[in-house]
């Protein structure tokens, strides 16, 4: 059966779709479609629009860093990965960065069916600049989510010793930048929804200023790469479920 989710969902917050299928290959963006397929009466983000018309990421959140560390968990799953999103960002990276999440990890969790024939575990390090991660991921249907990342600083990518960020969060950009509670949010709320349970250890980290940027992208990395060996179909296992009681927890 295709292994292929799509969501989409309007609210006073957020306007997002997501879709995901686990064996189409990963790309930055898809040829656009032409403005014929443009209108289907379904909920549609501005940044789908846009993309039936014009060359556009596939993962377009309004925030950068968001943008980033989903690019480098699609790229390293090897799978198609599609996530646009408009928010409430005048207020705060919030609401988009955890309906995103969401909505995402529900689109996994749909996409896997029943698991039957999996791999079902994985574990992959992966690193960016001075930081190395390890992740184990496990699609056991008993969501947990445990890590020792250093988010030490106030927003991803780190505030210096001078008192400057890379991105200034003033107020024309308070929703532009990812701050590092709402990134453990997101890997917490993308596993909790996925019904699996991920375990990211830090392995390196330079502990520079910034380094927190290093630290989500290396983590991105290493739960893309878990998770890309925990999809795959195990022939070993002639579609039965990997687990000794022949069933995973509902």
């Amino acid at each position: 059966m295709p292994r292929i989710a799509e969501r989409r969902r309007a609210t006073k917050e957020t306007t997002i779709e997501v879709r995901i299928n686990l064996d189409a290959p990963w790309l930055a963006s898809d040829a656009p479609p032409g403005s014929g397929a443009a209108w289907t009466g379904a909920v549609m983000t501005a940044t789908k629009l846009r993309a039936s018309v014009e060359h556009t990421s596939r993962v377009a959140t309004g925030i950068e860093a968001l943008d980033r560390v989903l690019v480098a968990l699609s790229r390293a799953a090897g799978i198609e990965m599609i996530v646009h999103c408009e928010g409430d960002r005048h207020i705060d990276d919030h609401h988009t960065a955890e309906d995103v999440a969401i909505t995402l990890g529900q689109c996994l969790h749909e996409s896997l069916g029943d698991k039957a024939g999996l791999a079902r575990m994985g574990c992959a390090e992966g690193s960016h600049g001075g930081a190395r991660v390890r992740g184990v991921l496990d699609l056991s249907n008993r969501p947990h989510f445990e890590s020792d990342l250093a988010l030490d600083e106030e927003f991803v990518g780190g505030v210096g010793e001078d008192g400057a960020t890379e991105a200034s969060p003033g107020d024309a950009l308070c929703g532009g930048v990812l701050s590092c509670e709402m990134l453990f949010h997101v890997f917490d709320s993308l596993t909790l929804e996925m019904r699996s349970t991920c375990h990211l250890e830090v392995v390196e980290d330079a502990g520079a200023p910034g380094h927190t940027l290093d630290l989500a992208l290396a983590a991105a990395s290493a739960y893309g790469a878990a998770l890309s060996r925990a999809i795959r179909v195990d022939l070993r296992r002639r579609g039965a479920v990997a687990s000794s009681k022949g069933t995973l927890s509902k």
